[in-house]
């Protein structure tokens, strides 16, 4: 998941560098970003991930998706989420 995550974000920003070197824990977005990228691609982000990974959200927590751990976690409690649901 991490891999594809990180190789979306590169491709769909045209970052031009290995999927390797991009930190887990660095910043995609805001002013500690290394890439220059703000609020609005952080959401033209979330939208991506979210027809990638069936993601389902009422309210949008940006914080969520600062770095790829963060990204990671969201979606692995998304999915723990759904699994709960489709339980009942």
């Amino acid at each position: 998941m991490i891999t594809r995550i990180k190789e979306k974000y590169l491709q769909l920003f045209q970052i031009s560098i290995p999927v390797e070197e991009l930190d887990n824990d660095a910043d995609l977005f805001g002013p500690e970003s290394p890439f220059g990228l703000d609020s609005m691609d952080v959401l033209m982000f979330i939208n991506e991930l979210k027809e990638e990974f069936g993601l389902e959200y009422n309210q949008i927590n940006t914080d969520a998706f600062k770095t790829i751990n963060n990204i990671v976690e969201f979606i692995e409690s998304q999915k723990g989420i759904e699994s709960k649901n489709s339980i009942k």
